[in-house]
């Protein structure tokens, strides 16, 4: 479907090129915005303001030259001028009334695009250190990342999800100390116990399903060795358990930091970059250059003692996800502590050859909230609340929602007594009763007599209408921006659109069914639906 929004843009595109000399070798990028109040149309543009200081002219006069070359569009009832240059556009209501047959044709497909034009990304999420439980901003990182995943893949793209595993390296090491320490004390062996050793109930989980009755103390150091493939397989299975049924999400590959190890790829690395000058050695130390490249300082790659950095092995997976995977991009989300981290992965980017491909998503912190108090509900997790039990006790659908509700680059407080209540005012519950509600009323029609019915022209089968319509742009929107926190404020608006036209217009009457109008009621079930599949959200028949 051509949305009314590309046809508008189109035609004022062609208009500006036409009139101005400077748009021809600068073409404007054409704005269409819906109009908060329907006085000044259905769209609405602004550029003739936009042309005003490029083509040195009133935006008046600028709005009336565009006005009169494509005044004649089937679509359009007329067009208005408004100081100080707005061009507002009144779409006719038989036009509108004919999507709706069209909605209802593309069933599924409705909303899907082409402009990705099967470009390949790679979005990588969550990716927790298999050494504790996933946190709330994990499950935040994760619901985002599945969306975008799922947006971008409706929008023409091939993507790929992956949870990149550091499974191996100092937090390994600390980790599995831990579950000996553990271990041993649940034997009666008196062992301390130091604070930086990983505190959760888990770590004794672990402990106990390990039976290690037959080692003894001194062999600790042997045992380390013995038992670490264990304590992270564990952990790993652990993370999937979560991801896949706790959190609703399925990635394609679990990357192992090891397996890149394996590829020998750190040494291509260093051996790339010092080809090209952007390696030294100081204080017996090797640093990468990546003030070259805008960062704020050099980065070290190999410490003093021969042990290379976490930075050369994320250096090395992009080698990997770039050169030898072949992505076209990769969409990277990560934890409110990796603030620094983007300047340098950029430098990495830049020296690799690969500049512009990646983008980075700092995802905020979340607390948790109940009547204005935080809440810690956490037991098994240490000192923070595990993602798990969220989701357990406020249901998948609700954690979903509630966190897409906000960009994941703001702090968020979640309101845990709002996700758990079963009215309107749970934002989760509202959509899904209006899905629910929709499913009622079809069910209802089923075997009574049919009539041609009205036209579509009441405000509020019109106001419908035009929410039903947003979905394609909003698809494309999302997939170029990344702003999921869209989706569900759209869901909302299209759930408050239905509620209007439920409550005003009937669609059995007299005991027969207007065929337009349960039209109309078909296309928003699928539309809503689509939404909420974006989400990862689900939408029930009946509630």
């Amino acid at each position: 479907m051509q949305t009314i929004t590309k046809i508008l843009q189109q035609k004022l595109l062609e208009a500006a090129v036409a009139l101005f000399e400077e748009c021809r070798t600068n073409p404007p990028a054409v704005r269409i915005e819906i109009p908060s109040d329907p006085k000044y149309g259905d769209y609405s543009t602004n550029l003739a303001m936009q042309l005003a200081p490029v083509v040195k002219d009133g935006p008046m006069r600028i709005a009336a030259k565009l006005k009169e070359a494509i005044d004649a569009l089937p679509a359009v009832d007329r067009i208005e001028i408004m100081p100080p240059g707005f061009i507002n556009f009144f779409i006719s209501p038989a036009w509108f009334a004919r999507q709706v047959g069209i909605i209802v044709g593309e069933g599924k497909e409705f909303g899907q695009s082409e402009v990705g034009n099967g470009s390949r990304v790679l979005l990588e999420f969550i990716s927790a250190n298999p050494t504790g439980p996933m946190t709330l901003a994990n499950g935040r990182g994760g619901f985002a990342g599945d969306t975008l995943a799922n947006v971008m893949q409706m929008a023409g793209y091939k993507t790929w999800r992956e949870f990149y595993v550091n499974d191996v390296g100092g937090q390994i090491e600390k980790l599995v100390e831990s579950v000996i320490r553990r271990s041993f004390q649940l034997k009666g062996i008196k062992v301390d116990y130091p604070a930086d050793l990983y505190q959760g109930e888990y770590v004794l989980e672990i402990a106990k399903k390990l039976h290690l009755e037959r080692y003894k103390l001194k062999s600790a150091n042997e045992l380390k060795q013995r038992i670490k493939g264990r304590v992270v397989n564990m952990m790993i299975a652990d993370l999937q358990r979560v991801a896949e049924k706790k959190l609703g999400i399925k990635y394609n590959r679990w990357f192992r930091e090891s397996e890149l190890h394996e590829l020998v790829l750190d040494e291509k690395v260093l051996a790339m970059l010092r080809q090209k000058d952007l390696i030294y050695e100081q204080d017996r130390a090797t640093w990468f250059r990546t003030t070259q490249f805008g960062d704020d300082k050099d980065r070290v790659l190999v410490k003093s003692d021969g042990e290379k950095t976490y930075f050369l092995s994320d250096i090395a997976l992009r080698l990997n996800r770039f050169h030898d995977r072949r992505f076209d991009r990769e969409i990277l989300f990560l934890g409110a502590d990796h603030h620094g981290y983007q300047g340098r992965m950029q430098a990495a980017m830049s020296a690799l050859d690969y500049p512009g491909k990646l983008d980075i998503f700092i995802v905020q912190f979340v607390r948790l909230m109940k009547d204005g108090i935080e809440v810690k509900m956490s037991k098994r997790a240490g000192n923070y609340v595990a993602i798990e039990e969220l989701t357990d006790e406020v249901g998948l659908d609700a954690a979903r929602f509630f966190f897409l509700m906000h960009a994941a680059s703001t702090h968020m407080d979640f309101d845990l007594g709002l996700a758990q209540e079963k009215s309107e005012k749970n934002p989760v519950y509202y959509v899904q009763y209006a899905h629910a509600r929709i499913c009622s009323i079809v069910k209802k029609t089923k075997g009574l007599p049919t009539a041609r019915g009205k036209a579509l022209d009441e405000p509020a089968a019109l106001g419908l209408i035009k929410q039903l319509l947003r979905l394609p742009e909003l698809v494309e929107e999302v997939a170029m921006t990344y702003d999921v926190h869209k989706l569900p404020f759209y869901a909302t608006e299209l759930a408050t659109a239905f509620h209007d036209f439920y409550g005003k217009v009937r669609v059995i009457d007299n005991g027969s069914v207007d065929e337009r109008r349960l039209a109309l009621v078909l296309a928003t079930r699928q539309t809503l639906a689509t939404t909420l599949k974006l989400m990862g959200i689900s939408a029930p028949e009946k509630m």
